[in-house]
């Protein structure tokens, strides 16, 4: 855990940036209004916006963007150390990015509850997704049985 502490005024400016951000992406048209800023020590080491929509991929949500050039420019991907700031609460699948990365803190402006209904609803239906066996899932999972052999003892040294 770091002992920096930012003041009010560097908050907002990192916040600022993570708003910048999302109208950019938005505005660009790769994706939902969602931006982000990884700091460490009072300097953005990582930043990125929602671009889902133009990298065909599902997981780059802002907060996730930030997370991986972060860890791109710091060679790590243990952010330990660092803070997020973020335009909107972290969905379910950023949570456990950040969760993963180990930053330290979150700021966010825009809480999930009272935002909207698209939103409160996706949150809850990630979550029990989530929280579901497998087997049991709307997108259900098979466990296939390995037999001895040569998968098994690749699966052993891994």
């Amino acid at each position: 855990m770091s002992t920096y502490a930012p003041t009010k005024e560097e908050k907002e400016r990192f916040m600022s940036r993570a708003i910048e951000l999302s109208a950019e992406g938005a505005f660009k048209g790769h994706g939902g209004p969602y931006g982000a800023v990884v700091v460490k020590n009072g300097k953005i080491v990582g930043e990125g916006y929602n671009r889902v929509l133009v990298d065909c991929d599902p997981s780059a949500h802002g907060e996730v963007v930030a997370i991986r050039n972060a860890g791109k420019n710091l060679g790590t991907f243990e952010l330990t150390g660092c803070s997020l700031y973020t335009n909107f609460e972290p969905c379910p699948m950023c949570g456990a990015t950040i969760w993963w990365s180990k930053l330290d803190r979150v700021y966010y402006a825009q809480p999930v509850k009272g935002s909207t209904v698209h939103h409160e609803e996706n949150q809850a239906q990630v979550l029990n997704f989530v929280v579901t066996p497998i087997d049991k899932r709307s997108i259900p999972g098979d466990r296939l049985r390995v037999k001895q052999g040569r998968h098994l003892t690749s699966l052993k040294n891994i």
